[in-house]
């Protein structure tokens, strides 16, 4: 069901209308903060120097770099696109 929603997307302004739509501006800032998190993780910096850096607790990038963990490849595979963006 999601998936084809977000198929139907054609341009960068129907994404943010869409996820205007769906998510709160809360919920977007917290969807930016966690890809800034990934991406730092991934370049070899310690969860101390993302915290300062994001900026962002301690305890979000720990939760953070457990996603980063268990989920690395997928995430290295993104992480790409959200570099091109960046």
């Amino acid at each position: 069901m999601l998936y084809h929603l977000f198929r139907s997307v054609r341009s960068e302004a129907d994404l943010d209308a869409l996820f205007q739509l769906t998510f709160t501006e809360h919920e977007r800032r917290l969807i930016i903060e966690r890809w800034k998190i990934f991406d730092a993780l991934d370049r070899g910096m310690s969860q101390r120097e993302v915290a300062k850096s994001v900026p962002c607790s301690i305890a979000t990038v720990t939760r953070g770099a457990k996603n980063f963990r268990e989920n690395k490849p997928a995430i290295k595979a993104l992480l790409s696109a959200w570099r091109q963006t960046s």
